[in-house]
């Protein structure tokens, strides 16, 4: 599966202001986001690059990082509808959404803090599934700090998300360690 960041009018950014825009016209579902999108890419002459079920799913998660940050709320039978902080965020972002502006609302730094300390991801509240596979690469990092691989082990190409994650998960696990000791040395100098 390909990521969508790698298609012009896919990435993040682009799906959440669907999501917010579509939704600022009244009860929306996932499907209306996507005909948007697609209507984005056809007004430059693009076909989607993916198959509808993919922007479909990463939709689904954009939703559910909205809903957390509380500029949508879901209503029945997978519907959605703006609040009024989501009008607010779009007047202030009409060029779209992604986590840095997500991460102003303490909602939304309550869901990242809460899916960082887990151990296994966590469900989302739009699609049920976990929020976000890479929690899996970050853990993978993270151990491997403590099983002694250097950072170069990362077995995740250079330029994927997955990468990213591991290479998160190892220097946090380093981190961890050194605060571990200073914090140990400043007890022996007591």
């Amino acid at each position: 599966m390909m990521e969508l960041k790698e298609y012009p009018l896919l990435h993040q950014v682009d799906l959440m202001l669907a999501l917010l825009k579509v939704a600022a016209n009244g009860r929306a579902t996932l499907d209306d986001a996507l005909a948007r999108l697609k209507g984005n890419l056809r007004s430059v002459g693009e076909a989607s690059p993916v198959p509808d079920s993919e922007i479909r799913e990463e939709l689904a998660r954009a939703l559910d990082r909205l809903v957390q940050a509380l500029l949508l709320d879901l209503v029945e039978a997978g519907d959605f509808l703006i609040t009024p902080r989501g009008m607010r965020t779009l007047a202030d972002h009409p060029g779209g959404v992604d986590d840095s502006v997500l991460m102003q609302f303490p909602e939304f730094r309550a869901f990242i803090d809460q899916g960082s300390s887990r151990p296994s991801g966590r469900k989302a509240v739009f699609t049920g599934r976990t929020d976000d596979p890479r929690i899996i690469e970050y853990d993978q990092g993270y151990a491997a700090f403590h099983d002694g691989q250097a950072l170069q082990g990362n077995p995740y190409e250079a330029d994927r998300v997955m990468h990213l994650a591991w290479e998160n998960g190892w220097c946090q696990a380093r981190d961890d360690a050194l605060r571990g000791e200073s914090w140990s040395a400043a007890v022996r100098k007591v």
